[in-house]
């Protein structure tokens, strides 16, 4: 990741950062639910905004679409802030700005938004962690190949990069996407044990 240029600062890096949070606000799944059949995506599969729910009531091809548009929520400007000399530090705050946006009001998991920020914040991280997301879409294990890949990226860009803080990036973004997961949908409460704990970490469910 390239070094700062001169003239990108704090205040730079906080409008960004707003920009990312408002297109992480973007309900993507439920805009295009819509416009393919006129009913609401609360309504549908198990209510969630996310592309999973989308692909298994709408068409896998419009769960792709979700996935690709939350993921570019992330991405994009977390990719034109570097191109345009943003360090590291401030791309991944960009890109985790997105995310938070993404949990906060469209009030889904944040797991595509993750994707794209990561993959921003680094490609070769994230190249790693995407043979792990398909090898469970191949076995049908999607919720827990993202929680494998999800503990598994802080460990991997420290071992590729051999820097701290670039596994701290990392961690800090994978860390508020399992607080999320394990939180679980509106209503459902934190987890009231061990077990339902565990159900939301690896299964992605809120019972």
């Amino acid at each position: 990741m390239p070094r700062e240029r001169r003239g990108w600062g704090a205040g730079r890096t906080l409008l960004w950062m707003g920009g990312a949070f408002a297109a992480g606000c973007i309900p993507s799944g439920r805009l295009l639910t819509r416009a393919l059949t006129g009913k609401a995506l609360e309504d549908i599969g198990d209510g969630k905004p996310g592309s999973s729910n989308v692909a298994r009531n709408v068409g896998w091809k419009s769960g792709a679409a979700v996935l690709a548009l939350d993921a570019g929520k992330a991405y994009v400007p977390a990719t034109a802030a570097r191109l345009t000399g943003a360090g590291y530090g401030a791309v991944a705050d960009i890109g985790i700005s997105a995310m938070l946006g993404h949990i906060a009001v469209v009030k889904g998991r944040g797991a595509a938004c993750a994707l794209g920020a990561m993959l921003a914040m680094d490609p070769g991280t994230m190249a790693i962690g995407g043979a792990e997301l398909l090898g469970g879409a191949k076995l049908h294990r999607n919720p827990q190949a993202v929680a494998v890949t999800a503990v598994s990226l802080p460990l991997i860009s420290l071992a590729l990069h051999r820097r701290p803080f670039r596994a701290l990036g990392t961690l800090v973004l994978i860390s508020i996407l399992l607080a999320a997961r394990i939180k679980g949908s509106p209503g459902a409460g934190w987890p009231s044990s061990p077990a339902v704990l565990w159900r939301r970490f690896w299964l992605d469910r809120d019972d």
